[in-house]
């Protein structure tokens, strides 16, 4: 049974149709992705959900049981409270429950017998809500959670006025994941995290037991978390089973047969209306063409999409040019050498040595704030280093592209933008150009100043297709782009022969186009460390599987240091008695004792897991035994650890 289903949901603004007999079904448990293009009504679809939108038709059927959290894109905070404060206000069920707890306490104290009982009955019941809701280790969750996501404990006491956009945003998710709610509605929960967050983010959504539904552009993160795609187009929703590469396969099968099935009825529309026409005067069959004519009137009034094109919606395509002579050069189009940058006190980037050869394609990634931005500015001479050298060979076209689009003028229009690369084209090729790029009618009259984060990157890479350059050197080229723009990025610098440079969060995006990887301020466990850097071929998901391959050697490692420390510790002892509560494991040898306790840390890591169940946590009887379970497990390790210790003595 859904959570949430959604039926026949109509809603528009005056005559503009945002969504059209849209229906989709939410279950428990689920992780789905919502995507389609900008301003398709992504997030008016999450707002009809929770009750904040009113669709103008439809129905809405919700379980008693429904309890929804909701990230807009952009969190609003009053400002007057501190960010420790206003993490705390996510759990405002479990602290009224320990207000309750306090005052029945106080209470108990001064009741006579009879009042006693009942008040302890309470008390005792109110426990066991405090603890399956978590009120144990809320503390704990805040902390950790705040730290997953960036938000340094030593901002805790900042009123949220105080804090930048980003940090507002991550406060807001954090606040979203504390809650106790079993359905989250997530508009782009990635914008302003940093790979290691987003990370994060991905890991705890994976063992969130409850459903999310996740609108985001981030199709790395679709594609290994969710187990269904939503996807709005024309204004209805197509639902695929799967992940988001599941979903471009089985997408690309629905278009070839919605092409077969449009040809099929644009053919039948061409036979009944050649019949009609050639049996209207005829005196045999007057009557039948007469009858077919009106079941095609019918059919075309009771079905007016029929003849509709599918696959018709405008996306953007463009190309750039090929670098002559490209296949015979081998030359260097950039070299660094002991490159350091510092700000203050801050060392950014240190000693740092590469080469990017012509026809390369480098991915540069990282933590937000260790030197990417500033490693790009170095090599084109916008800023000087501190230290060694960063140079790109001379007389190159370079196309830049940067994130905060100085490169734009925002006194121009759209139109007097491309019209000052290439003078000499006339207005109406000019438009015609600006059209690839989706922007029709008066849109190329807007203001540069006025376009919205995605046009601006539209035109500046139309900007930039036009400079024909050499190398291209991309700052977050994806930012504020739909899906179907980046793929058409993507498309276009896979096409290109010239050498890429980019620094990019989309970890799918440099999957697909950077074929080795620079990673600033990371340690080789992937933590934050300014002033590191590794060079690496392969792709950011080889890199990703490197780093899971190092935390799961340095756990084997540490396991083994641990198992090795008693035979450290007593290995100038004399030998002991074995205590009374050891003597079970005297026929044991100390391999023995070593493979029983890996096996019983797998066991209890198998019992941790069962925690999250949902059968279990809503059952007080199932959830304690699992917990005497968990006790005796523990407790039998702890003798194991004293067992080898011995006998290691």
């Amino acid at each position: 049974m859904p959570l949430i289903s959604l039926q026949d949901i109509h809603l528009s603004y005056g005559p503009h149709v945002i969504l059209d007999r849209l229906s989709l079904n939410l279950y428990p448990g689920e992780k789905v992705g919502l995507i389609g293009p900008n301003g398709c009504g992504k997030t008016t679809l999450l707002k009809i959900l929770l009750g904040s939108v009113q669709s103008d038709l439809g129905n809405i059927n919700k379980r008693k049981v429904l309890k929804i959290a909701y990230l807009p894109q952009e969190p609003v905070f009053a400002g007057d409270k501190t960010m420790l404060e206003e993490l705390h206000d996510s759990a405002q069920n479990i602290l009224q429950l320990q207000d309750k707890i306090h005052k029945l306490a106080d209470d108990i104290s001064r009741l006579h017998d009879s009042e006693q009982k009942s008040a302890m009955a309470q008390y005792d019941q109110l426990t066991k809500q405090f603890e399956l809701a978590g009120g144990y280790d809320y503390e704990t969750r805040i902390k950790e959670t705040a730290a997953g996501l960036g938000l340094d404990d030593k901002h805790f006491n900042l009123r949220t006025s105080q804090l930048s956009g980003g940090q507002l945003s991550r406060l807001g998710l954090a606040k979203i994941l504390l809650t106790d709610a079993n359905l989250l509605l997530l508009d782009e929960p990635t914008n302003h995290l940093d790979w290691e967050a987003t990370l994060w983010l991905e890991r705890y959504l994976k063992k969130f037991e409850h459903a999310a539904l996740i609108v985001s552009h981030d199709r790395f993160l679709l594609d290994r978390l969710v187990t269904k795609i939503i996807d709005i187009t024309d204004r209805k929703a197509e639902v695929y089973t799967g992940n988001y590469s599941t979903y471009k396969l089985e997408r690309e099968k629905r278009i070839l047969e919605q092409g077969r099935q449009y040809q099929q009825r644009v053919e039948f529309i061409e036979k009944t209306r050649d019949f009609i026409a050639r049996n209207k005067d005829n005196e045999g069959m007057k009557k039948v063409a007469r009858g077919r004519k009106t079941l095609l009137e019918r059919l075309l009034k009771e079905n007016p999409d029929y003849l509709n094109k599918p696959g018709g919606s405008k996306s953007l395509k463009f190309e750039f040019s090929q670098v002559p002579n490209m296949a015979k050069r081998v030359d260097t189009i950039l070299a660094c050498k002991n490159l350091t940058k510092k700000y203050d006190n801050v060392t950014l980037l240190e000693n740092l040595t590469f080469e990017v050869f012509a026809g390369q394609r480098l991915g540069i990634i990282g933590p937000n704030g260790t030197g990417k931005t500033t490693l790009l500015k170095l090599a084109l001479n916008h800023i000087a280093p501190t230290s060694g050298d960063i140079k790109l060979k001379q007389n190159l076209t370079v196309g830049y592209l940067d994130q905060a689009g100085i490169e734009l003028n925002p006194q121009n229009t759209v139109i007097q933008e491309i019209g000052a690369v290439v003078p000499d084209l006339l207005p109406d090729r000019l438009r015609s150009i600006l059209g690839a790029y989706l922007f029709s009618g008066n849109d190329v009259f807007k203001s540069v100043s006025d376009l919205s984060g995605g046009e601006r990157n539209r035109l500046a890479l139309c900007k930039l297709v036009f400079t024909q350059p050499a190398i291209l050197i991309l700052d977050e080229p994806t930012n504020h782009l739909d899906i179907p723009a980046i793929e058409a990025l993507e498309q276009a610098l896979l096409e290109y022969n010239g050498t890429v440079i980019i620094v990019s969060h989309d970890r799918f995006f440099l999957d697909r186009v950077a074929n080795q990887l620079l990673v600033l301020g990371t340690d080789p466990l992937g933590k934050k460390a300014l002033g590191k850097y590794e060079l690496l071929n392969g792709s950011i998901s080889d890199y990703f599987k490197l780093l899971e391959d190092r935390a799961s050697q340095q756990i084997q490692n540490g396991r083994r240091e641990n198992l090795a420390k008693p035979k450290i510790q007593y290995k100038e002892k004399s030998k002991k008695t074995t205590p009374p509560h050891l003597k079970q494991f005297n026929a044991w040898t100390v391999e023995k004792v070593e493979q029983a306790i890996n096996e019983t840390e797998t066991q209890l890591e198998t019992i941790k897991e069962r925690f999250g169940d949902e059968k279990i946590y809503k059952n007080p009887s199932l959830l304690d035994e699992l917990k005497k379970e968990f006790e005796v497990k523990n407790s039998y390790l702890d003798l194991l650890y004293q067992a080898y210790g011995h006998k290691c003595g």
